[in-house]
């Protein structure tokens, strides 16, 4: 078969499978699949940098549900692929990845632009189209020797219909323990609510109220301001798990990212653990996972209102301390959550953004619609992500540390493409480096000379010209689209992180 007729083949059993949006990385060896995708009915986004391209692919497959393709050519291209693809791989998402390679007889021989492509993603990605399960990454490694352009392509037209991912929840293998045996030994368990699924929302949010046990939720579980879950949430951070004497831990949703979820495989470990969750990584060496369709009919459990009284009385000295330092970093974060419109989309960055939004943004009911790269916790790719995942008709925030934003400086490229009634702000925190290390107790041996410029890579960077690159507006909060630069006071953060602690 000629390359055009093998390049237009795949596109079709791409697009049979659900797969109508492609993510192009040009270059020689794919231009068989460039020419065929170019004479389609397909919609396309150009990139230079593959490793943009993934993540915003990954950005659009969380927004509207179906496969995205990202198209490459090949050598080192292929492996920019990676980043995304393990994200993928641990969030469950349907990322399809095609990579141009010349014949398989140059494979070892050093030539040009011929690394080892074949299975170069190893377990984070499936290999065949016909089997795929749409709950992972799928890789496909397509040869094409030379003449590249052997034919015309022709025109390519796909059926309109494209079918949704597959149910979520068949991606899970479950054990085969008794979970309910398990559970009904919790007299006082803790509910631990991760990221969510839009659809799983309001099952998990009556069946947690019914249970009547203290819930934390994050802020991706999309129902921490949620009314519902409101006499039961934990508001005063979690610190606060330590005091409430629980005996047991049901986690709903996705991997948690707090440090007591962490602390279960070491100064918890005693503690029982039952999942329920879309994904189908339990996010610990133990336990037990289930689908969250799967939840029990459970008695409800006896109030903890010592407990409760206890974390509101602290909820309430740590709002008094962000009233008291309003220029520290986490007064920033409750001020953003303040300024932002009700009905929002709003994207979490990685670490520092997403903690200090769960302890300290507004609890007031704003039906945020939350979003986040949390299968692999990465910084990589997160404005990318963003910008796949922005949508028309809605207001769509990206909140991400300095450090964050640099390592996707070019994730503004695709911003022409977009559609032009998309309107987005990046608020970027820039607090001189990677400050969430400044208070990690395994670092404190070290000098602070040392933390801060080996381990906290501190700066002075400004955003500014970055946005002016990007012709996008900067500091201009009415803009339809924009970069917005907030720089927390150095001092008054250090002063409230001290009286914080003190409250412990």
């Amino acid at each position: 078969m000629s390359n055009i007729g093998r390049a237009r083949a795949l596109i079709r059993q791409l697009g049979a499978a659900g797969t109508k949006v492609f993510c192009v990385c040009a270059g020689s060896r794919n231009s068989p699949l460039l020419a065929v995708l170019g004479a389609s009915d397909l919609h396309l986004y150009s990139f230079f940098d593959e490793r943009s391209a993934a993540f915003f692919a990954l950005g659009r497959i969380k927004r509207d549900g179906i496969p995205v393709a990202v198209i490459t050519t090949s050598g080192t291209a292929v492996a920019e692929l990676l980043p995304a693809t393990i994200e993928a791989h641990y969030s469950s998402l349907p990322l399809v990845l095609v990579t141009a390679d010349r014949p398989a007889r140059f494979r070892g021989s050093g030539a040009p632009q011929c690394i080892e492509q074949e299975g170069i993603f190893g377990p984070y990605a499936e290999t065949a189209v016909d089997s795929w399960t749409r709950c992972a990454p799928l890789h496909i490694n397509i040869e094409f020797d030379e003449p590249l352009i052997d034919e015309e392509p022709g025109t390519l037209r796909l059926p309109e219909s494209a079918p949704l991912m597959e149910d979520r929840h068949s991606c899970l293998s479950t054990s085969g323990a008794d979970r309910q045996e398990c559970l009904s030994s919790m007299e006082r368990p803790l509910v631990i609510l991760g990221q969510l699924a839009t659809e799983d929302r309001d099952r998990v949010a009556e069946w947690t109220s019914r249970l009547g046990a203290p819930i934390y939720a994050e802020a991706l579980s999309g129902l921490r301001e949620d009314p519902r879950i409101a006499p039961l949430a934990i508001r005063a951070g979690e610190r606060m798990i330590a005091r409430g004497g629980f005996d047991g831990v049901i986690r709903i949703g996705g991997v948690p990212t707090l440090r007591f979820w962490r602390d279960l495989e070491h100064s918890q470990r005693e503690l029982p653990v039952v999942s329920f969750s879309s994904s189908q990584f339990v996010g610990l060496t133990r336990g037990e996972i289930h689908p969250i369709d799967h939840l029990p009919v459970m008695p409800r459990r006896e109030r903890v209102d010592d407990f409760l009284a206890l974390d509101a009385e602290k909820a309430t000295a740590i709002g008094a301390l962000l009233d008291e330092e309003p220029h520290s970093e986490p007064a920033l974060f409750r001020r953003i959550s303040l300024e932002i419109g009700v009905g929002a989309r709003v994207y979490l960055g990685n670490s520092l953004p997403i903690r200090e939004w769960d302890l300290f943004a507004s609890w007031l009911p704003r039906q945020w619609s939350m979003e986040g790269n949390r299968g692999a916790n990465g910084i990589d790719g997160q404005l990318s992500t963003f910008l796949g995942w922005c949508a028309a008709g809605a207001e769509n925030v990206a909140i991400v540390g300095d450090l964050t934003a640099m390592y996707d400086l070019n994730a503004p490229w695709v911003v022409p493409q977009l559609a032009e009634d998309i309107r987005f702000r990046i608020i970027a925190v820039n607090n001189g480096g990677g400050k969430i290390f400044s208070r990690v107790g395994s670092l404190s041996a070290m000098s602070p000379e040392v933390r801060s410029r080996i381990v906290e890579n501190s700066h002075d960077v400004s955003l500014e010209h970055w946005a002016a690159m990007w012709r996008l507006p900067y500091n201009e909060p009415d803009a339809e689209r924009g970069v917005i630069e907030l720089r927390p006071d150095a001092g008054a953060t250090k002063r409230f992180w001290g009286r914080y602690d003190s409250l412990w």
